[in-house]
């Protein structure tokens, strides 16, 4: 995912600085509650298809707001 990213970069579509770290954080934007729930609270908390979807664009958004270059903007 960092070399994708690295590609977007270059590409002007993405502005970082570290695109293993971006790779990274993105990764755990999108794993970190749905895994949290299920790990912690069980099977019963396993999302939806709809909440894992909402919650996917979510941290589609919350990366975009820290990483899009800013002619993207």
């Amino acid at each position: 995912m960092g070399s994708a990213f690295e590609q977007f970069a270059g590409k002007k579509l993405l502005q970082l600085s570290d695109s293993t770290v971006a790779a990274s954080q993105f990764n755990w934007l999108v794993m970190a509650d749905p895994v949290n729930r299920v790990m912690m609270l069980g099977d019963a908390t396993i999302p939806t298809k709809q909440e894992i979807h909402r919650h996917a664009e979510a941290a589609v958004a919350t990366f975009l707001a820290a990483f899009l270059h800013p002619d993207q903007r």
